[in-house]
């Protein structure tokens, strides 16, 4: 397959496609490097592809803690090795699916970026439609390693959102991870995950989205610091 192949495995009638439209919406993106490195077991004897399965199939059961958050909240999951699948399409946090992501391929970036920012602006615009305000989009990419691709048109066109204020671009950087080339994705937004803790990640996570839902669209957000599985990166 080349790296342009492109899969949605995800369609599932059942789910609304959003919850009480009368409040604002925010749109978080996961886009998760499952490239084969993603299997191979650290030193400490875990599999990094196992402990983001855990992680983040919690994730829903820690936000739906909060009501507020829960409402406001919608959440899609993309992977890219050598292909772009679409793990699950935006839905309420609610009703998130179990995901059981398996490590496969090389890692390319690029093709697997530009789908995600098509998602939330499509999201976006859906909000608008259904006459609901939207908070400033997430996506949050995890990785491992360095792409195999060239990252140059598409770190132009997220730096040109970012400043624009209608996109936050996180990465979360793994051990092996070129933090360079983060820092030319997501600017300021880079952070370091300490040993493979993601539960403590999607902790920080959970309670950013909390944060965001105390929030007004268009509002600055203080979000929580830097808790013991994470330190943010510094540039330069």
């Amino acid at each position: 397959m080349s790296q342009m192949d492109f899969n949605n495995n995800f369609f599932n009638q059942d789910v609304p496609p959003i919850v009480n439209s009368s409040e604002p919406h925010m749109a978080c993106l996961f886009l998760l490097d499952t490239s084969g490195s993603m299997g191979a077991r650290s030193a400490d004897g875990t599999v990094p592809i196992d402990a983001l399965n855990d992680a983040i199939n919690r994730f829903r059961e820690q936000v739906c803690r909060d009501d507020k958050t829960a409402d406001i909240l919608d959440v899609a999951i993309v992977e890219f090795n050598n292909t772009i699948n679409i793990i699950q399409d935006f839905s309420p946090v609610e009703y998130m699916q179990q995901v059981h992501l398996t490590p496969r391929g090389g890692t390319y970036m690029t093709p697997a970026i530009e789908k995600a920012v098509e998602m939330v602006d499509e999201r976006s615009r859906f909000y608008r439609r259904m006459g609901t305000e939207p908070y400033k989009p997430w996506i949050v990419m995890i990785s491992d390693g360095a792409p195999m691709d060239d990252i140059s048109a598409v770190s132009a066109k997220l730096t040109a959102l970012s400043q624009a204020n209608k996109l936050a671009f996180w990465s979360l950087s793994l051990p092996g991870a070129d933090n360079r080339v983060l820092h030319e994705l997501s600017g300021a937004r880079v952070l370091n995950l300490i040993g493979y803790n993601f539960a403590g990640f999607f902790d920080w996570v959970n309670k950013s989205m909390r944060a965001v839902s105390e929030s007004s669209p268009g509002e600055k957000v203080m979000l929580p610091p830097a808790n013991d599985s994470i330190t943010l990166d510094q540039l330069g």
